[in-house]
């Protein structure tokens, strides 16, 4: 399922992303970087964050993304 239509970013990609759990993306904004993309219109971070927390059993970060996504643009 395609959760970042800018980016065109699927659930799979953030699965990919977020392997292992814990050593890898556990922030939207870590997925965009690890996938080389910036973020364009920030609709997709919450469903990023759910299935990060969905793949991972909740181990995704509730950090404050608005300042994270800055810092990989």
């Amino acid at each position: 399922m395609i959760l970042c239509s800018c980016n065109v970013i699927s659930d799979r990609d953030v699965h990919v992303a977020a392997k292992p759990c814990g050593a890898r993306a556990k922030r939207p904004s870590e997925v965009f970087c690890s996938l080389g993309r910036a973020p364009k219109c920030g609709k997709c971070v919450r469903a990023i964050r759910a299935a990060l927390e969905a793949h991972c059993g909740g181990e995704a970060s509730h950090a404050r993304e608005t300042a994270d996504l800055r810092a990989c643009a």
